[in-house]
């Protein structure tokens, strides 16, 4: 009995590695996210600080100066300065939160790491997290609170309520539902060649992502009082173990449903379950030794992997026993392909889809045709682009059904809790499409509006202060409107390949930002931002920050936003989009010929310098993409 166990382990473990080899990319970054940001691998994380404080004590003793406190930048400590600066709040002694929060402000100032993995000292992202982690952000909030307010105690309240508020919903909604949702990409992986990166939005799809939420909510605290036992704790662990895996194959069950069905099928089962958390326990030594990184690249994959290969089994088990509430896990084509007939049934449309795009395709030649194929740009009417998109969205549909008959692709149409509304969910976010010279233009005053009130927040949250930033008196950035449109415009031929499309985002970003620069400071003789002492610049002009920040933007618009924000000017009358877009290109040109005899300059824009200062050198060391 206990070979055959043995045996089916293996199996287990074996069809695991084969899932995480065919699906390694998309698995571990689902892995990653869960690991960093979920309710699990505690292990990790810990590995992870351990990794951090290593690299900042090394860096300190390399320093010329010995720093009192090397464990100072410790997840840990930031964490207690945090609930300390909250703690004088409650306390109606604002004062010394903020003296605490100016400690350990300085101390990230006059730390020697700057050359480390995880610096805290310059760029745009160690500003926010150290206004988040020294509790300064909190103190910026109830500054603000009390001058409404005229009450001091009441915005002490309002602060500690509203950072409740806000953890318990993100903890709810999103961090405590990430087991399921990596669970569910799992699932689908151990069966299907493909998994879309839109299935990670299963529980949005089928409109059970509050419920889904709830179950895993319920699990927790229930799991939480019984550890107050110990001895219960760990039974419960193990009872409630499958929880996230029925949440992941039919969130509807319920909260009690779902932990009473997982107690069932893990009845005589503990103690296999506990020897399979054990048969990781070399891979979880090796972490310790890798400071973490095979946790990351490969053990926290492989363990889920197997446990996923264990659910079908028990599942398989409980449906063969006859277990009460085994039969509401019916979401069969997750453990079994459908037959190709019955796929062929249920996308009987995609035939009619083709007709379709046959009737109505549109045929561009000429300019049109150019300027379509290699900027996206739509020259025409707007009802014959109307048709052309909608004639675009079919075809690309119809790549991922013939996908799905070929039974490479989960068959979301076959799932029991299927909406048919939400099959339009996805029509707004098709990035493969065209846009009218309008379109362009509100989106260059959405991202340049945007931009500026990113910079203008910043330092807000840095400095407790309003900055008009940019060379411009107006609201707007152009350096984020002009270079979304350029990536929009100019990259439209790599848009359908995605790693192409960031290498060449990263390139033109890098490019635009270093010979704005060059030319600001040529015709103005001054910079507007200064890069010098970032990691990986390029004559303080650009660096590997700035340039990473400009890529995961420059994707999210081209991928997402720019797509819906298409989606909505297209709504709009012409007859309103036309004067609104001269109205505002007006504006904006005489805020160019007037900034260009009077350029925005002043304390904060020309000679910003933050709170990260270096005193001993007195640099400035301003905030990334301040160009106007």
């Amino acid at each position: 009995m206990e070979e055959n166990k043995v045996n089916l382990r293996k199996i287990w473990k074996k069809n695991a590695r084969q899932v995480i080899k065919t699906h390694y990319i998309l698995l571990l970054l689902v892995c990653v996210v869960l690991m960093y940001y979920g309710t699990e691998f505690g292990y990790v994380k810990a590995n992870s600080q351990n990794i951090y404080q290593t690299i900042t004590q090394q860096e300190i003793h390399r320093g010329p100066v010995a720093l009192k406190g090397v464990n100072s930048g410790s997840g840990a400590e930031e964490e207690s300065t945090m609930s300390l600066v909250l703690g004088d709040l409650f306390r109606g002694d604002a004062e010394a939160g903020r003296e605490k929060a100016e400690e350990q402000l300085q101390d990230y100032a006059d730390r020697q790491n700057t050359n480390a993995v995880a610096g805290r000292k310059n760029g745009i992202f160690a500003g926010i997290a150290n206004t988040v982690s020294s509790g300064r952000l909190f103190l910026i909030l109830y500054d603000g609170l009390n001058s409404i307010l005229k009450d001091s105690r009441k915005a002490s309240v309002l602060v500690i309520v509203l950072n409740v508020l806000l953890n318990v919903v993100i903890w709810v909604f999103i961090k405590n539902l990430l087991s399921a949702v990596a669970r569910r990409m799992y699932l689908e992986a151990r069966l299907y060649e493909q998994v879309p990166v839109s299935h990670v939005l299963h529980f949005k799809l089928v409109r059970k992502w509050a419920k889904a939420s709830l179950t895993m909510l319920t699990a927790y605290v229930l799991e939480s009082l019984w550890w107050i036992t110990i001895v219960g704790g760990a039974v419960k662990h193990y009872s409630y173990r499958m929880v996230p895996f029925i949440v992941a194959e039919d969130p509807d069950i319920g909260p009690l449903a779902s932990i009473t069905l997982s107690r069932k099928m893990m009845y005589g089962h503990k103690w296999e379950c506990f020897k399979l958390d054990m048969s990781f326990l070399l891979w979880h030594m090796l972490g310790l030794f890798t400071l973490g990184i095979t946790d990351y690249l490969w053990t926290g994959l492989y363990e889920i992997g197997t446990f996923s290969e264990y659910y079908a089994y028990l599942r398989e088990q409980a449906k063969a026993s006859g277990v009460e509430g085994a039969e509401r896990l019916d979401d069969v084509y997750l453990f079994q392909k459908a037959e190709e007939q019955l796929l062929r049934q249920t996308y009987s449309d995609v035939e009619e889809q083709k007709h379709f795009i046959d009737e109505h395709r549109v045929t561009l030649e000429g300019k049109r045709g150019f300027f379509a194929r290699n900027f996206g740009i739509w020259i025409g009417s707007t009802e014959e682009k109307k048709m052309y998109d909608e004639v675009d969205t079919r075809r690309q549909q119809i790549v991922e059904d013939r996908a799905v008959i070929k039974g490479r692709i989960y068959p979301q149409r076959l799932n029991p809790l299927r909406v048919e509304s939400n099959n339009n969910i996805v029509k707004n976010i098709r990035y493969i499409r065209t846009y009218t010279i309008w379109s362009v233009i509100l989106t260059f005053f959405a991202f340049a509006f945007v931009g500026w009130c990113w910079e203008v927040g910043l330092h807000v949250i840095a400095d407790g202060a309003f900055v008009n930033r940019g060379v411009l008196h107006g609201p707007w950035l152009p350096i984020y409107g002009g270079g979304v449109t350029l990536i929009v415009v100019l990259l439209a031929r790599w848009r359908s390949d995605p790693p192409a499309e960031l290498v060449s985002i990263v390139l033109l970003c890098g490019f635009v930002e270093y010979f704005t620069s060059l030319f600001l400071e040529m015709t103005k003789g001054m910079r507007w931002w200064d890069y010098t002492g970032y990691f990986l610049n390029i004559n303080g002009r650009i660096c590997a920050e700035g340039l990473m920040v400009f890529a995961i933007g420059g994707m999210a618009a081209v991928y997402i936003v720019v797509p819906i924000l298409d989606a909505l000017w297209s709504r709009v009358d012409r007859k309103i989009l036309v004067p609104v877009c001269i109205i505002l290109l007006t504006v904006f040109i005489a805020d160019l010929i007037y900034s260009g005899r009077v350029p925005n300059v002043g304390e904060g824009i020309t000679d910003y310098v933050a709170y990260t200062e270096v005193e001993d050198t007195g640099r400035d060391i301003s905030l990334p993409g301040g160009a106007g």
